[in-house]
């Protein structure tokens, strides 16, 4: 079951650690070995995509994912028996707001990958054995993975270590509050090998950025609270992590419903990629 709500704490990030230099890291080579997946043809973003996948090439070390707020029913597909069905509202429009609010600042643009199937057929932030209850659907799930996983292997041999991935969601339990999910930083330990743990939860990390922005974050602060077992990342993040030899690092972003509507979020959020990609030399380089 979920675990208690926990009252995020309101933490002043200009007492948090400053973090410390960053370290440029050497560009490896690589395979990124996770699924082998037929991709249909559809009326996507990108040739040879699926008509439910939206894959965006990025010029940016930055991937953005957004898995839940599909309302498209892959072919024949019958609803899913098992498991959370409720549509991460806005978070896929958020996601494409960032990219261009990035652009617009560096001249430079993130990845983009999103799922427009209905998480009512298929879960994306599931394993495929999760996801789907009907051979129907696996098309549409196996194609969203193989753009990220493109994306993933683009970035990495364009970039090397140092690529970030960041999965948006939605979560009605606490609206006000922004939590993080690393699987308490298993996912991003590439970046908290180079720099420690306050590039993910102190000042200049993404959470420290947002706070000095005014939202409502959790965990936060060094040492950190262990992130918040309900929001602490999911099969996306954990799949494509920097745990894995070929990984990047990633994190899983879980926004209130009020914080969804909030009228400067992306752009908001856009600054606060930013300042942290150029504190621990993501980007520029």
């Amino acid at each position: 079951g979920a675990a208690a709500a926990y009252q995020s704490p309101v933490v002043d990030s200009r007492s948090l650690p400053r973090p410390p230099n960053a370290i440029m890291m050497n560009r490896l080579s690589f395979s990124f070995l996770l699924m082998c997946a037929l991709v249909p043809p559809g009326a996507a973003s990108e040739p040879g995509t699926h008509a439910l996948v939206d894959s965006r090439p990025g010029t940016l070390p930055l991937i953005l994912t957004a898995p839940h707020n599909g309302d498209q029913r892959p072919d024949s597909a019958p609803l899913r028996r098992h498991g959370e069905t409720v549509r991460d509202v806005r978070t896929a429009q958020l996601a494409l707001d960032v990219a261009r609010r990035l652009e617009e600042k560096l001249g430079a643009r993130p990845a983009v990958v999103l799922a427009r199937f209905s998480r009512k057929y298929a879960d994306a932030n599931r394993t495929e054995q999760e996801a789907v209850d009907a051979p129907e659907a696996l098309p549409a799930y196996r194609a969203y993975h193989a753009q990220i996983t493109r994306h993933v292997e683009q970035a990495r041999a364009q970039f090397g270590n140092g690529v970030l991935l960041i999965d948006l969601h939605g979560q009605g339990q606490e609206i006000n509050t922004l939590f993080i999910g690393t699987r308490d930083a298993r996912t991003v330990r590439q970046l908290v090998q180079r720099h420690g743990i306050g590039a993910l939860y102190g000042a200049g990390s993404l959470a420290g950025e947002l706070a000095t922005l005014g939202y409502r974050v959790f965990p936060l602060g060094v040492p950190p609270a262990r992130e918040d077992r309900r929001f602490q990342g999911g099969h996306t993040v954990f799949l494509y992590g920097s745990q894995n030899p070929a990984g990047v690092d990633a994190i899983q972003l879980e926004l209130g419903t009020t914080l969804r509507n909030t009228p400067g979020l992306a752009s908001d959020l856009a600054d606060a990629l930013i300042a942290f990609m150029r504190t621990y030399q993501i980007w520029p380089r």
